[in-house]
């Protein structure tokens, strides 16, 4: 009862991490959409900078198509502005995932090494290396506990 306790552990500790690099590679694609987003930007008004610095160019530019560059700039910044807005809601929902997984750990007892040993029946096998690895993931044993489980 108390191995299947520790497996679930382990399994919502694999399921948090998870959780984690899926936030993480969701944050990585804003930022490479709002950073393409600013290059588009930039180049479009250095387009207009330098139709404006040329006389002879702004001459031979129709105005209507300054106009079209114009209106894709503020389109760009408008979705620029909405992908900031969209990485501060993801980055938010990330902080109170974090705080209320903190306070349900902080609520659960720890399950000591004497009622797991206890839970189990002589002829199972002991607890092999990447059990231990997960339970110190989990948290549900300290680094020095693993260490001393592995050596013997």
């Amino acid at each position: 009862m108390q191995v299947e306790k520790l497996r679930s552990l382990i399994r919502e500790s694999i399921n948090e991490y998870i959780r984690e690099i899926d936030d993480q590679g969701t944050g990585a694609m804003f930022e490479a959409k709002m950073e393409a987003c600013e290059a588009a930007i930039k180049k479009r008004e250095d387009k207009l900078r330098s139709i404006d610095e040329n006389e002879e160019l702004k001459e031979m530019v129709d105005a209507g198509k300054l106009k079209d560059i114009q209106k894709e700039i503020t389109e760009l910044k408008k979705y620029h502005k909405k992908l900031e807005k969209l990485k501060g809601k993801h980055s938010n929902k990330g902080k109170k995932k974090e705080m209320t997984t903190d306070a349900k750990t902080d609520e659960e007892a720890p399950v000591e090494e004497a009622d797991i040993t206890a839970g189990m029946d002589m002829g199972e096998e002991p607890l092999n290396e990447s059990f231990l690895k997960m339970q110190k993931l989990a948290g549900v044993i300290t680094e020095t506990q693993y260490n001393q489980k592995k050596k013997s």
